[in-house]
């Protein structure tokens, strides 16, 4: 009877080991991802499909860790409410700061920033040359900058536009928008990544050289992008999501120095 039920034992953990190894989708996490319009990190594209060098990666890396996910193009107001309001959802690409960590859980970083660039209308370039950091330029009071409701910038420029909140105009909106205000004439500079303003300038009516962008000294560091999830997402769930970014950087890793 003790063999009977140490075999039937054996071969239950065997058969179920093979299934969870070859198919992990059996035992799949569910979970909605929502992600802003920010190209070319994730976007929607022309046939309304889901886009982006992020928004590509974080399916590799959610099929890796053997999650089911559905993508949905949200504003950040209300992804960032859906975060709080809890369940199996998550969103791609925010910056970690102290105030998000109070109400969700982030992934290990999925990308890195270059540094943020000052962009501003090439006419304006010589009155701008003057200022050497963003703190001097954020001082100026006849100066705006337009910013996304709810977004961060990171941790340092947060900290300026707090102390400086006069230099800043905040919208509802998509980044192309503020590159239109700024074309404008409604704001003076916007603050954005190199490989932003590249697509937005690419996918806009607007010509390279109406535009001129320039690097600031206090600036020198980018800002890591990561997954982040609601507290209801388990921790065994961010724990399988987190070896998979692990994989697929040192996989990544090696690619480049085999070419």
């Amino acid at each position: 009877m003790k063999n009977t039920l140490y075999l039937i034992f054996t071969y239950s953990t065997i058969i179920f080991s093979i299934l969870a190894l070859s198919n992990k989708t059996i035992y799949a996490d569910q979970i909605t991802i929502g992600y802003i319009e920010l190209p070319p990190y994730y976007y929607t594209n022309d046939q309304q499909k889901p886009d982006g060098i992020l928004l590509y990666l974080t399916k590799k890396i959610m099929r890796r860790a053997g999650c089911n996910c559905e993508y949905i193009s949200m504003p950040s107001k209300r992804i960032l409410h859906t975060l709080k309001k809890g369940g199996p959802f998550a969103s791609i690409g925010w910056f970690k700061t102290p105030e998000r960590e109070e109400y969700a859980k982030f992934s290990l970083p999925i990308y890195e920033n270059k540094p943020i660039l000052v962009l501003l209308r090439k006419e304006d370039r010589e009155q701008f040359s003057k200022y050497n950091t963003l703190e001097e330029l954020l001082k100026q009071s006849k100066y705006k900058t337009g910013l996304i409701a709810g977004h961060s910038m990171g941790g340092y420029i947060d900290y300026l536009l707090t102390k400086h909140p006069q230099a800043f105009h905040a919208l509802s909106g998509t980044t192309q928008q503020l590159v239109r205000m700024l074309y404008d004439k409604r704001i003076d500079f916007c603050l954005l990544a190199p490989v932003e303003i590249a697509k937005i300038i690419k996918q806009s009516p607007y010509k390279e050289n109406d535009f001129y962008f320039m690097s600031m000294a206090d600036i020198i560091k980018g800002n890591t992008r990561h997954l982040i999830f609601s507290k209801d997402v388990s921790n065994d769930t961010i724990s399988k999501i987190n070896a998979a970014i692990t994989e697929i950087k040192y996989e990544t890793e090696l690619s480049r120095y085999a070419d």
